[in-house]
């Protein structure tokens, strides 16, 4: 009975009543939320999504922040290994950005 009334008055205000004013905040690095104690969670890829990461009541979302010129880099550099005729292992770490969820 209490639960069918607090649908039907949820149902009355409507979706504007309860939406929050969106904010901003920095983008932050997946490695500098994890010195700052972050852990992270699965997402299942929703929303294009890596994982999470999360610390009490805050929640980032993380994202691949990558560009083609750096793959294209790794690729050459991973073929070359796999070909035997690898020269420099240094290739551009793969960034990966995680954005504050409301």
């Amino acid at each position: 009975m209490i639960r069918a009334a607090v649908i039907a008055f949820l149902a009355s205000v409507g979706p504007a009543a309860m939406a929050f004013e969106p904010g901003q905040s920095d983008y932050v690095f997946s490695s500098d939320l994890s010195a700052q104690g972050f852990a992270p969670f699965g997402t299942g890829g929703s929303g294009n999504t890596l994982y999470g990461m999360t610390n009490g009541s805050d929640i980032y979302l993380c994202f691949l922040f990558d560009t083609p010129e750096d793959q294209a880099t790794r690729q050459t550099a991973l073929l070359a290994e796999l070909a035997g005729e690898a020269g420099d292992r240094t290739i551009p770490n793969i960034p990966v950005v995680c954005v504050m969820t409301q």
